[in-house]
């Protein structure tokens, strides 16, 4: 099939180099000319696992093309597929103009040749693809669209080329049969089974989807923050619960919240779609409540811990949202960045894939040695896997206090507690027991191997 992908981000470059691996063939259309240019070299303005080789071998087999010319894309394809972003408002409503800017009447009648399928993939308000298909259908002389479908991406950053080929499901909002034999044919070859269904709960499907999943995070969260009121181990009770096929494991991890570019947006949209019709969301509201609050935790102990923040040196491991991804928005970083920074501490930062930051009292720096050197604590804020393999005497060695708090809970705790034990360590992290040392002494030397065994 000959697919034109209309916005070059996120979701339309992991989207059109997926279809292009399928055998489609298909043209990448954006207005920015300087990131045509680097996607066309076959290089990649963001970090997403095993992209970049999927987008040059679909450059090499000339299944893809990358241009700024909008109208002309439009003409060479029968799907029309739309990846704009929809960003938040102020007023927490999703911003559209992007996506009317594309649905432009007179775009479209000037550059369509023949009927057309325009698939909606950027998560928009319930009721917009039958706004767009009215707009459409008034103008029906000169916009020879066949039909108006929304297919929610359901990505996630690190994973998004194996979500896109081997996804749980794929959800098909559409109103005729002609649709759904089409988009049937443009997923053929994804193992996955195909929800058919109208246009208007498959928009809700996806802020559904997002919401029960934020939901989730922010209920762990709370019961972490009872735990350690009651010294108890939350990854026990995590295990206990998510052992319940009725609940899952899956996003039971506590610690200091969820961000990025999806589940915050889309929270504020679902409160104000809710909000708009009369209905009230209480768990929605209760679960954004808990996930502002959550990195306040971080910063609560590491008040307890040090004497005062004010001048304290302070690491800052991981920048990203979440791992595998160099994404800041809306991280938890941010948030706790700020807090420390009023309160006067000195910050030092280090994420493998983050290189510039925009809250000015953080140093960025390129080596994680680097930024814990002469630190009083280390605040671990993403889950990368480096992380795991700290060199604790190295660390021990370059710090000035042991103070180690852990706002993912990605170390194992017993693991922990042996290796603080040998290096004089604090370690901290939420809702589990705090492993407390204040002996500094030197370690046996074969230590360190013994312990890397455990971890």
């Amino acid at each position: 099939m000959k697919i034109t992908v209309i916005g070059s981000g996120y979701v339309g470059v992991v989207a059109g180099a997926c279809l292009a691996s399928l055998g489609h063939e298909v043209i990448c259309a954006d207005s920015d000319s300087e990131k045509i240019g680097l996607l066309a070299s076959g290089k990649l303005p963001i970090f997403e696992e095993g992209l970049e080789p999927l987008l040059k071998k679909a450059l090499a087999d000339g299944r893809i093309r990358f241009t700024n010319e909008l109208d002309w894309s439009i003409g060479q394809s029968d799907i029309l597929y739309i990846t704009v972003g929809t960003p938040s408002r102020s007023d927490g409503e999703a911003d559209l103009t992007a996506l009317w800017s594309v649905v432009n009447v007179n775009r479209i009648a000037h550059s369509a040749r023949g009927r057309k399928l325009l698939v909606v993939k950027s998560t928009v308000p319930v009721g917009t693809c039958d706004s767009v298909e009215q707009l459409l259908r008034d103008h029906a002389a000169r916009c020879r669209i066949v039909d108006v479908v929304h297919n929610p991406e359901f990505l996630r950053q690190g994973s998004a080329v194996p979500d896109f080929l081997r996804p749980d499901r794929i959800v098909v909002g559409c109103n005729t049969e002609e649709a759904r034999l089409a988009m049937k044919e443009l997923h053929a070859g994804i193992p996955a089974s195909i929800q058919y269904c109208d246009r208007r709960s498959a928009e809700l499907i996806k802020y559904a989807s997002n919401a029960f999943l934020a939901m989730k995070i922010s209920f762990v969260n709370m019961i972490a923050n009872l735990s350690d009121k009651l010294d108890i181990d939350v990854d026990e009770v995590a295990e206990g619960i998510g052992s319940d096929r009725r609940i899952g494991p899956l996003f039971l991890q506590s610690g200091i919240g969820y961000g990025g570019s999806c589940f915050p947006k889309d929270m504020k949209a679902l409160q104000t779609l809710g909000q708009s019709v009369g209905c009230e969301l209480p768990l929605i509201d209760a679960a954004e409540r808990v996930n502002a609050a959550q990195p306040h935790v971080i910063l609560d102990k590491l008040k307890s811990a040090l004497s005062t923040l004010r001048g304290a040196r302070i690491a800052l491991l991981g920048l990203a949202f979440k791992s595998m991804t160099d994404d800041i928005r809306e991280a938890p970083s941010l948030v706790v960045s700020r807090l420390l920074a009023a309160e006067g501490a000195i910050l030092n930062a280090y994420d493998p894939m983050v290189r510039r930051y925009p809250i000015r009292e953080v140093a960025v720096h390129d080596d994680m040695y680097l930024a814990i050197r002469a630190c009083d604590a280390i605040v671990l804020l993403t889950e990368w896997d480096e992380f795991r393999l700290l060199d604790w005497r190295k660390v021990r060695e370059t710090v000035r206090a042991g103070l180690i708090v852990d706002g993912r809970n990605m170390l194992a705790l017993d693991g922990m507690k042996a290796v603080a034990e040998a290096y004089g360590l604090t370690y901290l992290s939420v809702g589990r027991p705090a492993v407390v040392n204040v002996a500094i002494g030197p370690a046996d030397p074969g230590t360190f191997n013994r312990l890397s065994a455990r971890l």
